[in-house]
């Protein structure tokens, strides 16, 4: 450290150097400035990436919970017209939220005995109106694990079969998978 000290003032002494050195001083800060600011903007890029992403699978679910609260009151409003039933409450059990496929960006880098050195996948996005959403190649639904529904006019083993029956045969479930109850 004390060597190094003892070269710096040697080379502030002369004038000539004196003058040069500065200018590469202000050189190398100016690189130094540039490369910092050019690393902290990269991890900004790929937070604003994350971001985005993460807005996507938000409205997303939002618009799937929408989906199954409408997919819940149309049921409801069905099952209430059949005669004889009323005052009708179901609940759908998912197994899981669904899943979506989004079309990827690769990027190859190939050397010249044709392997591949390197692969990028990067999610596509379309953007329209200043909104960037990511591009989806397939939706699929969550899948439904089983259903619940309490409803007055249940006591005929008729009509809870008929209910049984048509909610299984219109979500695509086994009727053992749809349970109807008598309300109080």
């Amino acid at each position: 450290m004390n060597n190094y000290l003892e070269t710096m003032k040697n080379i502030l002494k002369d004038k000539k150097k004196k003058k040069e050195n500065m200018i590469f001083i202000v050189v190398l800060l100016v690189v130094l400035l540039i490369s910092i600011n050019y690393i902290f903007n990269d991890s900004q890029k790929e937070e604003r990436k994350i971001e985005d992403e993460y807005k996507d699978e938000v409205k997303e679910s939002n618009t799937q919970k929408q989906n199954t609260n409408s997919l819940e009151e149309r049921l409801t409003q069905i099952i209430n017209q059949v005669e004889g039933i009323s005052d009708v409450s179901l609940i759908i059990n998912y197994k899981d939220s669904g899943q979506s496929e989004y079309v990827f960006n690769t990027k190859e880098t190939i050397a010249e005995e044709g392997n591949v050195l390197n692969l990028e996948k990067e999610i596509a996005y379309n953007e329209s109106s200043g909104q960037k959403s990511a591009i989806k190649t397939t939706q699929n639904n969550p899948q439904i694990e089983g259903v619940i529904i309490v409803a007055r006019g249940i006591e005929n083993s008729e009509n809870k079969q008929k209910i049984q029956s048509a909610i299984a045969s219109l979500l695509g479930i086994a009727s053992y998978k749809v349970q109807v109850l008598n309300r109080r």
